[in-house]
């Protein structure tokens, strides 16, 4: 089979591997498409994933082989990645990953990963869902980053009439602003230098959009809400001095709740919003629920949250490099979500 390998920082290739056999309760997967997502990205650019890894986790296939012991699938279903298992799975109320001390670094520079950005994949039976009636394919690869959005959204703790604002308008803060929009915010503001971001965001219901390269975003944001600033800051950049910037743009008695993945250190500057005297909860978006899972599953099938519209390009696997290299410059590319369909 054909998988996109990383090879080291900045480089991935196209190689020939065998393909994998399902072992006890595994399946074999054909990859229909598989989502790029941040956090490769950020791996990939920085170095950490080990060589001959092959990343990519937000993926959606067909069935193609049974490992021994599988039950409930069969050969042609299309599943989609889901670590629960779909509706009822899991016992209520068990645990997720939240209680480990988990290093990602050392989890991405292991021995090889193999993902998704690849012919085939194997993975337990218990870690995928059936993809319902009238999802389509596209959509199931959107699982995941979609998944991260209603997490999000519920440790912001909205409250109806809240003023929502988020920095930075990828994939995952477009979804967001739709479900924010769906609980009854009262204005949402967004900062994103990308052109072709900023427009969609307006399309999905931000109240106003402002480019941080021209604007100061704190003056006009604070200044929008007469002088108390947003309930809510989604900190989705990443960039140098957005995380204090949300801690000088949050209302007295806010939240900021961090999504961005940052690879390098960064630095606050607490004495030009400490004096303000604001009363900041802070949380950070990693984990994840059976419940955030169920309610992301839901909101496919009832397509209350427009996932395909923040689709605007699906690649081959010889493309990904290029592509990589133009999603790390933000300003210039015009690509929201991009799967690969090897």
């Amino acid at each position: 089979m054909k998988a996109a390998v990383y090879k080291e920082k900045g480089v991935l290739a196209v190689e020939e591997m065998p393909s994998p056999s399902p072992h006890e309760g595994e399946l074999l997967v054909r990859v229909t498409y598989c989502g790029i997502c941040g956090t490769d990205l950020h791996n990939y650019s920085c170095g950490i994933p080990a060589p001959g890894s092959v990343l990519g986790h937000e993926w959606c296939g067909v069935v193609a082989e049974l490992g021994d012991g599988v039950r409930g699938f069969h050969v042609g279903d299309r599943v989609m990645y889901h670590p629960y298992g779909g509706p009822g799975a899991v016992a209520a109320g068990e645990a997720s990953s939240r209680n480990l001390r988990l290093n990602p670094r050392a989890i991405y520079s292991a021995p090889a990963r193999r993902g998704a950005y690849a012919d085939y994949i194997t993975t337990a039976a218990s870690r995928v869902a059936r993809i319902p009636d009238g999802v389509s394919d596209k959509a199931a690869a959107c699982l995941e980053p979609l998944v991260a959005a209603i997490h999000a959204v519920r440790l912001g703790n909205l409250k109806v009439s809240d003023t929502v604002a988020f920095i930075g308008a990828g994939p995952i803060a477009l979804f967001m602003i739709q479900r924010v929009k769906q609980a009854g915010a009262r204005a949402v503001y967004v900062s994103e230098i990308s052109p072709a971001r900023a427009a969609k965001a307006t399309e999905l219901g931000a109240d106003r959009v402002f480019n941080p390269l021209k604007q100061d975003i704190v003056e006009e944001i604070v200044g929008l809400t007469g002088g108390r600033g947003p309930d809510i800051v989604y900190e989705c950049a990443a960039a140098k001095g957005t995380l204090d910037q949300a801690c000088r743009l949050v209302a007295v008695d806010g939240r900021v709740t961090c999504l961005a993945v940052y690879q390098e250190t960064i630095t606050l500057d607490p004495l030009d919003w400490y004096m303000m005297q604001p009363e900041i909860k802070f949380t950070t978006n990693r984990a994840s629920t059976p419940f955030d899972w169920e309610i992301a599953a839901e909101a496919l099938s009832k397509r209350t949250i427009d996932v395909e519209t923040v689709i605007t390009n699906i690649i081959a696997l010889d493309e990904m490099q290029d592509t990589f290299q133009a999603l790390l410059n933000p300003a210039t590319n015009t690509m929201l979500r991009v799967l690969v369909k090897p």
